[in-house]
């Protein structure tokens, strides 16, 4: 079964995901980067897709003709890398 990247709810696909399409649970959008098989944070442009066109956000819907909703998205890819994003920030605080 597929999940939301946001949340981890088991969704189910009998169709393409469309544009318009959010998550049942959080409502984020269904058809974003994260939720991608060829998002890939160490790629460039963060995909695997060397035709695809850049997207700023990879967290909102958009046009990509690319997308293929990911089967083995991780729930927490999204939250590991904002934890890694913290701690390189606290390195360099100023103590008071």
């Amino acid at each position: 079964m597929k999940k939301c990247a946001f949340c981890g709810q088991e969704i189910e696909v009998t169709d393409r995901i469309g544009r318009d399409d959010r998550c049942p649970r959080c409502a984020n959008d269904l058809h974003c980067c994260l939720q991608c098989a060829f998002y890939d944070p160490a790629a460039h442009h963060e995909c695997r897709e060397s035709s695809a066109e850049f997207v700023s956000d990879k967290e909102k819907a958009n046009f990509c003709d690319y997308y293929v909703f990911d089967p083995q998205v991780q729930t927490d890819t999204h939250k590991k890398a904002g934890d890694a994003k913290k701690q390189f920030e606290s390195l360099f605080r100023k103590k008071d």
